[in-house]
């Protein structure tokens, strides 16, 4: 299947002209949420991710709030494995609600979209702080442009070049 295609046409992905939170503009838009607004379009979404990690040693997935919640949720149902969240506290990414993590746990770490990877290098902090191993990390979409490495084998539905630019550099401004 051919993944971008279905998340343009579902409005996932969308081009144009966008102005980020940062101020930075940018040529593309992602709002994963939007394929969660029709639970069986989530549910194919999460069992594509999924089918690379059936029969391999995961024991728990795990995702950061708010953004890789639905997804996380969705795949680790797929696997019928349990599934936790980490969310930020004081600006840090923590475990809460009584979530535990053993020691030697074998860990999915799923996102919604990888853009600098900083959540992901902080849930595998708190993995390895724990004793726990990341075994893989997914995501619906892939925005690193290749840059990451985290040690571990990437998975992603799709992969989308975004670029930004300052206002003042931005080309779609000057037209």
């Amino acid at each position: 299947m051919d993944y971008t295609e279905l998340f343009y046409k579902l409005g996932a992905i969308q081009k144009g002209h966008f102005i980020r939170s940062s101020g930075r503009h940018t040529d593309i838009y992602v709002q994963c949420a939007r394929l969660f607004e029709n639970p069986s379009t989530g549910a194919m979404v999460a069992k594509g991710l999924a089918e690379n990690f059936v029969g391999e040693p995961i024991d728990i997935v795990m995702s950061a709030a708010i953004g890789g919640m639905l997804i996380g949720y969705e795949v680790a149902r797929a696997l019928d494995k349990p599934f936790i969240y980490c969310e930020r506290q004081d600006g840090a990414m923590v475990i809460k609600r009584g979530f535990k993590i053993p020691e030697n746990a074998n860990v999915l770490l799923i996102e919604d979209e990888i853009t600098t990877g900083t959540s992901v290098r902080e849930m595998m902090e708190i993995l390895r702080a724990l004793g726990a191993s990341c075994v893989a990390v997914a995501c619906i979409i892939d925005k690193s442009n290749e840059k990451l490495n985290f040690g571990v084998p990437k998975f992603s539905l799709a992969k989308v070049e975004v670029q930004n630019w300052r206002s003042s550099d931005c080309p779609m401004c000057k037209e």
